[in-house]
């Protein structure tokens, strides 16, 4: 969901930037399977992609899951 994506797409080079950890055929697996499932679509002719209106929703509902469910969780079970 950060705004750059939106503007200028996803793409392997700029997620790996995000995500150290993972090699650039871990993070192409990870694009195969976004765009398989629908989640992400690739520009002709580049090496870009962007969010469908699915992946779109997808990312929503799992911030408000995460806003709502996941964090105060936590914050009842600390002590």
């Amino acid at each position: 969901m950060r705004g750059e994506y939106f503007i200028s797409g996803l793409s392997n080079r700029r997620i790996k930037a995000v995500l150290p950890e993972k090699t650039g055929g871990q993070v192409g697996r990870i694009l195969k399977r976004l765009r398989l499932h629908g989640l992400i679509k690739k520009i002709g002719r580049t090496y870009k992609y962007y969010l469908t209106e699915l992946g779109q929703r997808a990312v929503l509902v799992a911030l408000k899951l995460k806003e709502h469910l996941i964090v105060p969780g936590l914050a009842a079970a600390s002590p």
